[in-house]
This record gives structure tokens, C-alpha cells and sequence, in this order.
């Protein structure tokens, strides 16, 4: 039986429908609700959502980044997904940021050696923040990914197009500030300000979980992150280490390299990260 590898990052998941279907769920609570009674709520409280006809594309995607599941004939909030409700998906910019997070870490988190849209999320932000200061096409960007996972998964077949360039650049431009801004043709990484405390945090922890609590800040561990934040990696590094020891969260314990150590906190989503992720390989 051959290897199934996705590669697509679905360019119909939006940051305005995601964030409209994540709040009605969240106020439906554990029970979950039937898609078709999803849609019927959505239609009376004038939500988003009735812009579209068929939820099932926008719920595979959520299911994708593990912020829902699906029973015989409901969908709820997983339990990732519950403490986000409680935490930064309390408000929008909150919500996109952990979305662009679990995008990035979950494929790495979950140690496989088959290709899932996180493989792709990741794969483009490490080739947006590689072109540097030149930028990338679109379509450069589809021959690079495709590229990258020809030799990475030697599949026969890799559906990976432009809407799937969509399906990532349009949660990079949702961050705050955005990660990347267009030109023409060409897109261009623009974190130019430096992370903000909450993307810090949330990523900090996501390199924790994947680390097993302690993390290096290695050439390696320090690129997970620069790929995160589209920031190179000797221009992000000062202020990982300035937020760690600012943080009540994490320890910062000096050498060569640096190690940054999850210590505790009262943030449901990010316990969730670093206490219930299961990886099933272990981090280089």
C-alpha cells in the first residue's frame, strides 16, 4: 500500500470563516452540533459563515490543524481546541496567531515521515524567509515546495499549486503585524518590527513541546523559530532571549548554546502544548 501524502493547504480556509466557525463552536460547548445545524445557527446570528454553502471543506481544515473532530454526525472542539476558546481564541488576532502556530509546529510535533499541509505551511514560510530581501512569485514558490518534497518524500505525485500558496500566505498577512507584503507579482517577508509577546510566547512553547519541555537554542532550534517569525535567525534571537528572561513561563539558562526551559503557566492553550503533545520521534 503507497504512502498517502497531502500536500495541499486549502486555500478555502480563511482567517474570516475559520475565525466565524471556531466562535459558534465554542459557544456550543463539547456536545458538538451537526454541520447542516452549524449552518442553520450561523444563518441566525448573521454570521460569515452564510457565505458559504457547504461547511465541509472549512471543517476538514480545522480538523487538519487538530482544532476540531468529527463523530458520526458531529463536530466539536478537540481538546486543543477547548483551550484555545479559554486562552488567545478569545479574540481574533489571538485565534490567527495560534492557527499560524499550529500550522507550523503540528507536522513536526507528530514526528511522521508522511507529507500533511503543516509539511507545506512550513515548507513555504522556510522558502519566503530564504529568498530574503529579493522576495518570490508565486509560481517560484509552487517549484520550490515541490522541489523540497521530491526530495524529501520521494512521492510520485505532489499536489501543490498556487491556491495552495494562498492557503499559507493568507494567514502570514493575517498576523499581527503581517508577516509578509506583495509587490506586483512578488512576495516579500515584512516583520519589521520584531514578534509580539504573544506570538513570542505561544512559539516559544511550541518549540518546547516539540523538545520535550527544554528546548536549544541552537542554529536548529533557533531556525524553527526565524522560519516561524519570517525573521532571520540572528536578527530574532535577541529577542527570544530578552522575552525568556522577562518571562515567568519559561527559564532561560545560559551557554553555548542557550536552553530554554518551559517552567510552568497558567495559560490553558499553552499547557496543552507542552504538557499533552505526543510525539512520536524524538527531536534532533
Amino acid at each position: 500500500m503507497s504512502t498517502r501524502h497531502v500536500f495541499h493547504t486549502r486555500h478555502d480556509f480563511t482567517p474570516e470563516f475559520a475565525w466565524a466557525a471556531f466562535q459558534l463552536l465554542a459557544g456550543i460547548g463539547p456536545a458538538g452540533i451537526a454541520p447542516s445545524d452549524l449552518y442553520n445557527i450561523a444563518k441566525a446570528t448573521a454570521s460569515p459563515l452564510t457565505k458559504r454553502s457547504d461547511l465541509s471543506k472549512l471543517l476538514a481544515a480545522m480538523d487538519e490543524v487538530g482544532l476540531t473532530e468529527r463523530g458520526r454526525e458531529h463536530v466539536s472542539l478537540t481538546v486543543a481546541g477547548e483551550c484555545l476558546a479559554k486562552s488567545l481564541g478569545r479574540y481574533r488576532e489571538g485565534f490567527y496567531v495560534a492557527v499560524h502556530c499550529l500550522y507550523s509546529w503540528m507536522w513536526l510535533w507528530e514526528g511522521e515521515a508522511v507529507a500533511t499541509p503543516s509539511w507545506s505551511y512550513r515548507e513555504v514560510c522556510s522558502q519566503l524567509l530564504d529568498a530574503g530581501t529579493a522576495g518570490v512569485g508565486a509560481d517560484e514558490l509552487v517549484l520550490r515546495v515541490v522541489s523540497s518534497a521530491a526530495r524529501a518524500f520521494q512521492a510520485e505525485k505532489i499536489s501543490f499549486s498556487r491556491s495552495s500558496v494562498t492557503g499559507v500566505t493568507m494567514w502570514l498577512e493575517a498576523q499581527s503585524p503581517q508577516l509578509i507584503q506583495r509587490r506586483g507579482s512578488r512576495i516579500f517577508t515584512h516583520n519589521i518590527s520584531g514578534p509580539m509577546a504573544d506570538a513570542l510566547r505561544i512559539h516559544a512553547a511550541a518549540l518546547c513541546a516539540y523538545a520535550g519541555r527544554e528546548a536549544l537554542l541552537d542554529s536548529r532550534g533557533v531556525r524553527l523559530l526565524a522560519e516561524c517569525f519570517l525573521m532571520p535567525a540572528d536578527e530574532l534571537i535577541d529577542y527570544v532571549v530578552e522575552f525568556a528572561q522577562a518571562s515567568k513561563e519559561f527559564l532561560l539558562i545560559p551557554g553555548t548554546p542557550n536552553r530554554l526551559i518551559f517552567s510552568e503557566s497558567e495559560d490553558p492553550f499553552i499547557n496543552w502544548m507542552v504538557t499533552s503533545v505526543k510525539r512520536k520521534s524524538t527531536a534532533a
